[in-house]
């Protein structure tokens, strides 16, 4: 019987696969089932797929309508029935020792989620480069191998780990009832960031597990395009509404340094046009952040006082409008 599950969720990515594929396959840890979804591909995927299937019948061919990222996500983890799953894009690919890794890492220390570091790998050089998954410039301390826990108030540090599916184990049953919206990227953030609310404790490691192509063509985190901000818009709008109420500190400092990310990716938009009507969607999900104003001046304090006043002045009714209109300019 298989312990955990991989998803893959595939469009578009023939050129990739074999070497995602590989890596899982090789994993020093074989209790694995691989769940290789393509969401209404074009290209030879499926035959791909089903190739590595008939070799290893820990492979499942899976075949969908397009959905869309979240679709994948949501009907594997509906489906899965193994006690943990993890996630491996098809352009990216595993340590050899990957699930191994996590797996002691989760039963040895009984928590939630595991997270670990990564490796990036530049497209044009093939350059691979150490990454420790830990959000820059944030004032919180994230040791190597330590349990945190909602108990002790520390489970919220998890937040400031990089929300990407890499090196990160889940527990299926605290991810069943996700809402995924479809057709629209970045749903990774969704999963990781609700996730972290419905949990109540995490290690991490700073063992590089994954291998991060970043910047290969089509790949939507280097995009800039206006559906891109739509696509933001919605899941943050998702995410907000999926962890409402939440007991985990820095829930909410979170949400606004990633709302800060997105200004910061609108700013890059050459069209006046655009840009005005993107940031009206944006400014409605900065009032979804005002509803949670204390909580998040109070924590403002792990970015630094720079960042502290600005959240302040962004939180206010009274100053953020204008604030705001000034910064999309």
């Amino acid at each position: 019987m298989a312990k955990v599950s991989i998803i893959v969720p595939i469009y578009n990515v023939e050129k990739y696969l074999p070497k995602c594929l590989d890596s899982l396959i090789n994993q020093t840890f074989k209790d694995i089932e691989v769940w290789a979804i393509s969401d209404g591909s074009p290209d030879n995927s499926v035959s791909i797929i089903k190739e590595y299937a008939e070799k290893d019948n820990r492979i499942k061919c899976i075949e969908k309508e397009n959905g869309g990222y979240g679709s994948v996500l949501e009907y594997a983890i509906q489906n899965i029935t193994t006690e943990y799953f993890l996630i491996c894009d098809p352009d990216d690919w595993l340590a050899e020792d990957a699930v191994e890794t996590l797996y002691n890492l989760a039963t040895k220390n009984n928590t939630d989620l595991v997270v670990g570091a990564k490796y990036l790998v530049y497209n044009d050089n093939n350059e691979i480069v150490y990454n420790d998954s830990k959000i820059k410039n944030i004032n919180l301390e994230i040791r190597s191998e330590t349990v945190y826990t909602l108990d002790n108030d520390e489970l919220g540090k998890a937040l400031f780990l990089t929300p990407s599916p890499h090196s990160k184990l889940y527990k299926t049953k605290l991810a069943k009832e996700i809402k995924f919206p479809y057709h629209v990227s970045f749903t990774d953030f969704l999963l990781y960031t609700v996730y972290v609310n419905n949990c109540a404790s995490f290690v991490y490691t700073d063992k590089a597990l994954s291998y991060y192509l970043i910047d290969r063509p089509g790949n939507t985190m280097t995009d800039t395009k206006p559906k891109v901000f739509d696509y933001h818009a919605t899941v943050f709008k998702s995410t907000m509404e999926q962890v409402k109420d939440s007991k985990v500190k820095y829930m909410y400092s979170h949400m606004i340094d990633h709302l800060r990310f997105i200004m910061c990716e609108l700013k890059k938009v050459n069209n006046h046009e655009v840009k005005k009507e993107k940031s009206a969607i944006i400014y409605d999900l900065l009032k979804l952040c005002m509803l949670y104003k204390k909580q998040i001046n109070k924590e403002s304090v792990i970015f630094g006082n720079k960042i502290a006043k600005y959240n302040s002045l962004l939180l206010n009714r009274l100053t953020s409008k204008t604030f705001y209109n000034r910064f999309v300019k």
